[in-house]
């Protein structure tokens, strides 16, 4: 279900790929509870939360009030805990608060300061088994980015000396990023490294050695885009993004596979999930301009399948029709729409995608949803339409929750409605030239003096930022 939460104002709301935001509590007396944190201003980390059917989300509570505008990592423990590392604005050192769950929500800690001799940035938190709290992130000296990893004996009271980095995994390059996960008997730090390898290190969990870097592969664009996962078998899966696009690799616990190619082309904001033993990915792909379009492959013994929408309710239009009132006709344009060609959805008698009193556009789907991207070349003058959908007796007008839009910006992230919650609960299909389906229409009332012709129209968001519970 799509719900909407809440608006941020942060650079990154939900941080890297290698971070983590969403939680389900797994047992005790908010079993399936979900938990999301994130970045609600540039200085403050919230928290808000859900139980099943999950209709609706508490309101945001502050957690984190002096945090820099700088994605921040999280886990949480069995007792539904919180651990929140991130870092703290100013000097941009490395900061960690611990967040207790109670029964009226989560209360946090006094903040703790973990190094304070460097800049610090992109943390990833742990526990581990042996119980030892961990961090590894990047830190900033002398021009130079490395990734070092941090320890706490004590639950994250203390941190050792705080002018110590702590271990460096990496000899410092132009960017580094990495998080940490732990599978088997070892602790692991993945990472990207100048943008030209993804490696890792690991060590044993009661070990103080880290062995020697592995290289998993070698080429160039690697940079955050990379998450790892753990399989309930202790396999590990790793995606990364390259310059041309999605690989993925699996570790059985000896051996490593060979590099999969998940999805040739560019690629954002990886998500590696095991459901039922399988390894599922999740990214984004472009799909046009200002469009990010959410997909996912499951890998199927030797190979990915082609990559699917994971919503289709976000996705291409299943219909566009364009309708001139003065021909009196319609005509289907879903295959232009769905192209980025430049002003080619529009009525061949027109010449525009509407233009006249009377003129209209359709957009249709086959369940109801709330969003449209709209690109026009030219966008539209002087006219108005009215927005309506059809109530299983007549077409219903309504303003978009975005405020009334006229076709009058080149490019617009037409909100219709917050969420799929906010969908008019009387909205029906209706069949129309044929096609029975989820209409939205947009009715000239006014007449356009500059009338707009359509370039990309679909139901696509601009996403960001993917984070799968865990």
């Amino acid at each position: 279900m799509d719900t909407f939460i809440a608006a941020g104002s942060a650079s990154d709301l939900l941080g890297l790929p290698t971070q983590r935001k969403t939680f389900v509590i797994k047992s005790g007396r908010h079993l399936n509870r979900v938990v999301i944190l994130y970045a609600s201003s540039a200085a403050v980390i919230s928290l808000t939360w859900a139980d099943p059917p999950y209709d609706g989300f508490s309101d945001p509570v502050s957690v984190v009030t002096d945090a820099a505008d700088s994605p921040f990592d999280a886990f949480m423990d069995e007792a539904g805990d919180i651990y929140v590392a991130y870092t703290i604005t100013g000097a941009l050192h490395l900061g960690f608060v611990l967040l207790t769950c109670g029964d009226d929500g989560w209360s946090a800690g006094t903040p703790v300061t973990v190094y304070n001799g460097g800049e610090s940035y992109h943390p990833s938190i742990r526990r581990l088994s042996s119980e030892y709290l961990w961090i590894a992130y990047t830190r900033v000296a002398a021009g130079s980015r490395y990734i070092s990893a941090k320890v706490s004996a004590d639950d994250g009271i203390t941190w050792g000396t705080t002018s110590d980095p702590g271990d460096t995994l990496t000899a410092g390059s132009t960017s580094a990023y990495g998080t940490m996960t732990e599978a088997g008997d070892y602790q692991y730090v993945f990472y990207s490294d100048g943008g030209v390898k993804i490696a890792y290190r690991r060590k044993l969990n009661a070990g103080a050695v880290w062995n020697s870097e592995v290289t998993l592969a070698s080429g160039s664009g690697y940079d955050e885009r990379l998450c790892a996962a753990v399989s309930e078998d202790a396999r590990i899966g790793i995606a990364y993004a390259d310059a041309d696009g999605l690989r993925f690799r699996e570790y059985s616990g000896s051996t490593w596979s060979g590099e999969y190619t998940v999805y040739d082309g560019q690629a954002g904001s990886p998500a590696v999930s095991y459901q039922g033993g399988e390894a599922f990915v999740l990214f984004s792909r472009g799909y046009g301009n200002n469009m990010n379009l959410v997909m996912y492959s499951r890998k199927v013994e030797t190979s990915f399948q082609n990559p699917s929408p994971l919503d289709g309710r976000k996705s291409y239009l299943q219909k566009l029709l364009v309708y001139d009132a003065s021909a009196g006709t319609y005509q289907d344009k879903t295959g232009e729409a769905s192209s980025t060609e430049t002003a080619d959805v529009k009525h061949s008698t027109s010449g525009a995608l509407v233009s006249a009193v009377n003129d209209a556009v359709f957009f249709g789907m086959h369940e109801p949803f709330h969003f449209l991207s709209i690109v026009l070349s030219p966008a539209g003058v002087g006219g108005e339409v009215t927005w309506k959908y059809w109530d299983g007796q007549a077409w219903k007008a309504f303003t978009p929750v975005a405020g009334a839009w006229h076709f009058s910006a080149g490019e617009k992230g037409l909100l219709l409605w917050d969420d799929y919650r906010s969908i008019p609960a009387d909205w029906q299909k209706k069949t129309v030239q044929g096609d029975s389906l989820y209409w939205i229409t947009a009715t000239v009332t006014s007449v356009f003096s500059t009338a707009p012709i359509g370039t990309q129209i679909t139901a696509v968001s601009n996403l960001q930022a993917l984070s799968v519970g865990v």
